[in-house]
Formats: structure tokens, sequence, C-alpha cells
């Protein structure tokens, strides 16, 4: 069961950085300790309910140009195949990663937890979105 959990981690890991490699290099400029629990989470729920387009209104222009509706919505659907339907967030924990506002949004679906990594920038809008390991 564990190598079967691994492998799927690696699998979700590699999809959603293929999907949303572009991101990540948004994180990585300079920013000032910006965005929140509430906000990361309201954006979690609005990607579970299908709401793409209106997610996508919290992000920040590279963001926008990077990750449409139809991209949320491929990475949402892979991510429901592979760790089964959502069920609620659990919890959530703000923190920076290499100076950078982050939340990381402990979201159960019904087979696993992953934790979605949320990245703001200094305008609090969601500057990345990353899939990470939780414990």
């Amino acid at each position: 069961m564990f190598r079967t959990t691994r492998k799927l981690n690696v699998l979700l890991s590699a999809c959603a950085f293929a999907l949303l490699a572009p991101l990540a290099l948004t994180a990585a400029r300079a920013a000032t300790p910006a965005g929140g629990r509430a906000e990361a989470t309201a954006f979690i729920h609005q990607l579970a309910a299908g709401q793409f387009a209106q997610a996508e209104t919290h992000f920040n222009a590279t963001m926008r140009a990077h990750a449409t509706p139809a991209k949320l919505q491929k990475l949402w659907q892979f991510m429901e195949k592979h760790f089964g339907p959502y069920a609620k967030t659990v919890g959530s924990d703000k923190m920076n990663f290499k100076g950078h506002p982050m939340v990381i949004v402990h979201t159960m679906f019904k087979r696993q937890t992953v934790g979605l990594a949320v990245f703001f920038d200094h305008a609090h809008q969601i500057s990345g979105l990353r899939v990470v390991p939780i414990q």
C-alpha cells in the first residue's frame, strides 16, 4: 500500500508540475508577507465547487496567463481521479517559503489527504499553486 501511495504522489506531483510549472517561477520572486489562511481555503473551496473562473479572479497576471480555468479544471479532475472525490479541508499551515508567503491547505479526498500550497504575492494575489506532501 505504501508503494502505491508513494507512486500516486509522484505521479500527481509530476502532472501538477507539468500543468503548472510556470506558476512556480512566479512564486520565486520577492514578496512581502501577504495572503492568509481564509483566502487560501476559500480558493480551494472554489476549486472543489467547480468554480474555476471565479477561482482565477484571485490570481496575479502571470497566474492568469498560465493557469486558465480549463487547466484548473483538468488539474482538479486529475486529483479526484487519483485520490477520490473531494471531501473537505481539514486545516492549514501559514508559513514563509524562502521568504515568500505560503499557505498549505490540508485537503481531504476520499482516499487520501494532500497539501495544496497556495503562494501569495505582495498584492495579496495568488502567485503560485503546488501539491505538497503533508504529514
